[in-house]
């Protein structure tokens, strides 16, 4: 008997809340930073004539989410279903296809962008005086390109990689040892990208907009064991406004405290590779750029534990004052040999919004509530510490 009321009872999680009177509802967002997050890259289905993009990011801010975090790569074309272009930068391919400003000109606060490199420049093979003018101008163009557009927006724009320890160790192996000479170049590479950055904003006029470069690591356990990654023999060298840590080798296979205290010394230790740096708008530097958990249609419990576990990591977030955790992802491309869905998704290949999209949804509807009640009393927003003891509260009651 209860074997069966268990079954039930993660049966009723997995089932699709087919019908809820506000998720399409638009209300304002207010322009406060939610931290938690999710992604609107790839995707292996649509249900609309609009572009992938298009439809996902709307899906995003449908959900109440003012987060939103895109790719601008060189795949990004095809992985969307945009018009093929031919383009040799990162400016070139924004403003190649209507779709990408479309979604930048959307009410999202914080805008991420993977953006790597169209200019035909490959760093492993080392970075010379023209390849370096190449990089630079590409980032440093459409960085202005930005504070330009969005001038006095409110808008922030977080310009990173995909996980970086991935670009450095061939074929994803990660006990193989980098070479130096790649070391050096992803160095000289970061190091290009934010001398463009900070550049862009000392020289171009603007207000009340912001942009960010962050390094995205993923093996950062073997950087706190001395050997050579991203974390260990680049960041120290490349004074980075963030680090991204795309954290699925720290949450697999721990309980809740397991979890917090793993992401708590990383987070410590990528941190404790950063020089000082001014006029930053978070009090750590370091995020979750990516984290998710699987299920399976085949194994309802596994549902359960997905809900259980991507909870724990948006608490865990909250309490150790990271300025953002994104979820991976709202619609999925992560499939088995078999062809099997991971259903790592907030909505799945049928368009069913599961409770993996309900739990943000819930999440960020009561802490916009949240936010409007304490501003129409208060004349003011409340400080991120009060924010993150109510966002707690309304996590343990979903």
């Amino acid at each position: 008997m209860r074997l069966f009321v268990i079954f039930i009872l993660f049966s009723a999680l997995n089932t699709v809340h087919s019908q809820s009177p506000d998720f399409d509802e638009l209300f304002k967002l207010e322009p406060y930073n939610f931290i938690l997050g999710t992604h609107a890259i790839g995707g292996k289905y649509q249900f609309t004539n609009e572009s992938r993009l298009i439809e996902q990011s709307k899906q995003v801010r449908a959900m109440g989410s003012n987060i939103l975090k895109i790719s601008l790569g060189k795949n990004s074309i095809n992985s969307y279903g945009l018009k093929a272009v031919k383009v040799n930068s990162t400016l070139d391919l924004f403003l190649s296809n209507s779709d990408y400003k479309t979604v930048f000109d959307m009410d999202f606060k914080y805008i991420f962008a993977w953006v790597h490199s169209l200019t035909g420049v490959q760093w492993k093979d080392g970075i010379g005086k023209k390849a370096e003018k190449k990089l630079y101008e590409e980032m440093y163009n459409f960085v202005s390109y930005l504070l330009k557009t969005y001038n006095n927006s409110g808008k922030t724009f977080m310009i990173g990689n995909w996980e970086g320890d991935w670009l450095l160790h061939k074929n994803y192996d990660r006990h193989m040892t980098p070479t130096i000479a790649h070391v050096n170049n992803m160095t000289k590479w970061f190091k290009i990208r934010q001398k463009a950055i900070d550049d862009a904003k000392k020289t171009t006029t603007h207000k009340n907009v912001f942009v960010y470069h962050y390094i995205e690591v993923n093996l950062a356990i073997k950087g706190m064991e001395g050997k050579v990654c991203v974390s260990e023999s680049v960041l120290p060298r490349v004074n980075v406004d963030f680090i991204s840590y795309s954290s699925y080798e720290a949450i697999k296979n721990k309980n809740f405290e397991e979890k917090k205290q793993t992401l708590s010394k990383i987070f410590n230790y990528l941190e404790s590779k950063l020089t000082f740096k001014d006029n930053l708008p978070f009090q750590r530097r370091v995020f979750i750029g990516e984290y998710g958990y699987q299920a399976s249609n085949n194994y309802p419990q596994t549902f359960q534990k997905q809900f259980e576990e991507t909870k724990e990591i948006m608490q865990i977030a909250l309490e150790l004052n990271i300025p953002f955790a994104l979820h991976w992802t709202m619609y999925n491309n992560e499939f088995t040999k078999s062809g099997l869905s991971k259903q790592m998704s907030l909505i799945n290949e049928k368009g069913e919004r599961g409770h993996l999209y309900f739990l943000h949804h819930d999440y960020y509807k009561s802490m916009n509530t949240f936010l409007k009640n304490y501003m129409n009393i208060n004349k003011t927003y409340p400080s991120s510490t009060l924010f993150r003891e109510e966002a707690l509260k309304v996590l343990s009651k979903i």
